[in-house]
């Protein structure tokens, strides 16, 4: 069990040490509270607390005192040091310019590097986001210390290459950081830190130790380049979206990010050769806090990490002492120990999930693994145990975050589990020969690639099971309800417990079974399709079984590709972009994910676009039109109206206008077209092209429209794509009038959710799905 769990499994042959349970809890609660408190309150609950813990004492004997008493001191000690770290985020010059809205210079020391910002990169959007401490703000013309932790959000190269301890100089505007009381301010800081200090010795040498096994690494296909890094030390900037969209939707996202089971693995190493060449104690315990302090240095101190390394030094402290502990009660010590320096880790997920995970394994892995040992090898009890161990007692909290209890991601960790120790050791091992012989640990980076490819296509596989997962309450009566249903079924015994079991699998299967089951959505003989991608655009064309060609993307990847699998598409033979702009084109992930694509159609210059680049990269061939270009995709043709060469106009106006044509059905699809570019196409020689049956409203609606373009249109029907209460007011009143004169049916994705228009013989209808519950 060590080789599983290392120092966590110090002890796990102990009764279970439930005395630190009721403690740690206490404190949990206390720090959650604590932080989102006035500093002062913190301060009187520690003070009533600690009165509290002197009376238990006092006036009651036994262990249920000494339990309460202990309690109420780790609830007293945490609280105050909570509200000495909320009175320091918010009393500060930090938190003065941050309430003001303002400008300023500011002296920092990085605490976190910077990691790259979800989505294509843009002119003007920051890049990176890292963490940093001030020390100094200038206000009023003097500069005023400033201890506090911000959140900064840059852009350019040299942010990238910080490391934590570093200090630097640099200007932003201070923001209020929503939904973290420990963080008093969100910088956007404008150009490159100026006055940069060196790296400690320390940091500089973890650097090189991370970029020798992305050099390493460099030499491997995709995803293992990208996912080697990431499995060993933590090292994501070279996964693939697509890669990572996999491991969420089979819960093995916990391997993107180095969590406690890398340290255990390697931990585990440890000992075990120590036990093996029978090396004294000392030796042991030298070795793993060795291996400790390098893995923290190396991954850098994740809430998972933090968690292993402290539970891991207990343990070996313990194993010093030749006194070994229970494993249960140092976790119990851990949660207090961790949340007394840093109480913000109480609201931390990935804490969480580390905490529960390892509470799991360590109550109910030893006598799963002994009963079902009886029927296969250990090894593969082992395995499994741990992986369901864990994935039940995370469930609760997993649910908050997806909405969704998954029953792929079991089979999936089983699968991957092994791999995935192999992996750690083999991939510590390139880093360190990397180090002395980069070109031999470019070559010793194949076996453990082969290792990741076979993790890459169970997540890749399991991701494409239908129905994965069973939709849940993303909320705290979800969670609880989740929790009751998981403890029951562990609690109970015999029969009991099988008749539960039973029921759920039931339960589970008929829910499964009904998601399956048509919901009426896609309508028959759908021809067109508007998504309900939020403030943006995405419009599908029907060509034919599981096919459908796809004129802009919206800006969230998720959104257009819920639209499409729900309208049961799986090959794109032509993607059509009209323009450069975030809310048309940053969903093209989504399109890309699990489909195949043909090629993309866009506006002159596209190539050179964040977008285009990508679509480069992801083997996808551009063609770039204008007026006059004609093709071919199933049933349809499409013919582009807009824009002429050699057009000047805005990014707006150069949206490419397409004409799509099938039997009884033509569509006008427009893009942010607004009155120049109308009333050009208007007085242009494809005006007798714009009598529509469908017609896709430019812009979203907005007021920015040439009513006899919009008149000369026709259509039967009008499909507005807006988000629900956007802030850019759109649809415009006086558009959305217009439209009502101009339409027989007027549809809106933020009214009517996804829409559709079928073919019903010689005539058309339209369908609304209705909008979706979380929009």
């Amino acid at each position: 069990m060590t080789a599983w769990l290392g120092t966590d499994a110090l002890g796990l042959d102990r009764p279970h040490d439930l005395r630190l349970l009721v403690p740690a809890v206490a404190t949990w609660l206390t720090a959650l509270g604590a932080v989102q408190v006035q500093p002062w309150a913190a301060w009187v609950f520690a003070a009533v607390a600690g009165c509290g813990a002197a009376a238990a004492l006092l006036c009651a004997r036994g262990h249920l005192a000494l339990t309460v008493a202990a309690a109420l001191v780790c609830s007293a000690a945490v609280a105050a040091v909570a509200g000495a770290h909320v009175h320091r985020a918010t009393g500060g010059v930090t938190a003065r310019a941050a309430a003001q809205e303002r400008a300023a210079e500011f002296h920092a020391e990085v605490v976190e590097t910077a990691r790259a910002r979800g989505g294509p990169a843009r002119p003007g959007r920051a890049e990176w986001v890292l963490r940093a401490r001030t020390s100094l703000v200038r206000e009023h013309g003097r500069e005023h210390p400033a201890h506090a932790e911000v959140v900064l959000l840059a852009s350019g190269g040299e942010w990238r290459a910080l490391l934590p301890g570093q200090s630097f100089r640099a200007r932003g505007v201070f923001l209020p950081a929503e939904d973290d009381p420990l963080t008093p301010a969100l910088v956007l800081v404008r150009g490159p830190p100026r006055e940069t200090g060196p790296p400690s010795g320390l940091q500089a040498f973890a650097e090189r130790v991370r970029s020798g096994l992305r050099e390493a690494a460099s030499g491997l296909p995709q995803p293992e380049r990208g996912l080697l890094p990431a499995l060993v030390v933590g090292d994501v900037s070279g996964v693939p979206e697509g890669t990572t969209e996999d491991f969420r939707a089979t819960g093995m996202t916990h391997l993107l990010t180095v969590s406690g089971a890398n340290l255990a693995v390697l931990t585990g190493l440890v000992l075990g050769l120590a036990r093996w060449t029978g090396a004294p104690t000392w030796c042991a315990v030298a070795g793993g806090a060795l291996m400790i302090w390098l893995f923290v240095l190396v991954c850098r101190p994740e809430p998972s990490v933090v968690r292993a390394a402290f539970m891991g030094s207990l343990g070996l402290l313990a194993l010093a002492a030749g006194r070994p502990h229970a494993a249960l009660g140092a976790l119990g010590a851990t949660v207090v120990g961790v949340l007394f320096v840093a109480p913000g880790l109480a609201a931390s997920f990935g804490f969480a999930l580390s905490v529960l995970a390892t509470g799991g394994i360590l109550l109910l892995v030893p006598s799963w693994a002994a009963a079902w040992s009886r029927r296969m090898p250990v090894a593969v009890a082992e395995a499994l145990a741990v992986a369901v161990a864990a994935q039940v007692a995370v469930a609760p909290v997993l649910v908050l975050l997806s909405g969704e209890v998954s029953w792929v991601a079991v089979p999936a960790n089983v699968l991957a589990a092994p791999v995935v120790a192999l992996v750690t050791v083999t991939g510590f091992g390139v880093t360190a020969l990397a180090w002395f012989w980069p070109a031999g640990a470019a070559v010793a980076a194949y076996p453990p690639g082969w290792g990741v490819a076979w993790i890459a296509q169970v997540a890749h596989t399991g991701a494409l099971v239908p129905h994965g997962a069973v939709p849940w309450r993303a909320d705290a009566a979800g969670s609880l309800l989740l929790a009751a249903l998981v403890l029951v079924l562990v609690v109970a015994r015999g029969r009991v417990r099988l008749w539960l079991a039973a029921a759920v699998a039931v339960v589970l299967l008929a829910a499964t079974a009904v998601r399956c089951l048509p919901d009426g959505w896609p309508p028959p003989r759908w021809a067109f399709a508007a998504c309900d991608v939020g403030q943006g655009s995405a419009f599908v064309l029907s060509a034919g079984p599981g096919a459908a060609v796809v004129y802009d993307t919206g800006e969230e990847p998720e959104a257009v590709d819920g639209c499409l699998d729900r309208l049961g598409v799986r090959e794109v033979p032509l993607l059509v972009l009209s323009h450069d702009h975030a809310d048309h084109v940053d969903g093209v992930a989504g399109v890309l994910r699990h489909r195949r694509v043909g090629p993309a159609l866009a506006p002159p210059g596209f190539a050179a676009t964040p977008t285009g680049r990508d679509l480069g990269r992801a083997g996808v061939e551009l063609v770039e039109a204008g007026r006059g270009h004609a093709l071919n995709a199933g049933p349809w043709r499409l013919r582009v109206l807009w824009p002429p060469p050699a057009y000047t106009g805005s990014v707006n106006d150069r949206s490419l206008v397409v004409r799509a044509d099938r039997e009884a059905l033509s569509v006008l699809l427009t893009g942010d077209v607004e009155e120049d570019a109308q009333g050009r196409l208007l007085a242009g020689p494809d005006s007798g092209l714009l009598p529509v049956t469908v017609l896709a409203v430019p812009h979203h609606g907005a007021g920015t429209q040439d009513p006899a373009f919009l008149e000369a249109t026709a259509p039967a029907v009008t499909a507005t794509s807006v988000g629900a209460d956007n802030r850019h007011g759109h649809p415009a009143p006086y558009t959305w009038r217009l439209l009502e004169r101009l339409g027989r049916v007027n549809l809106r994705t933020d009214r009517d959710g996804d829409v559709a228009v079928v073919r019903d013989g010689g005539a058309v209808r339209a369908v609304a799905r209705g909008p979706s519950p979380d929009r």
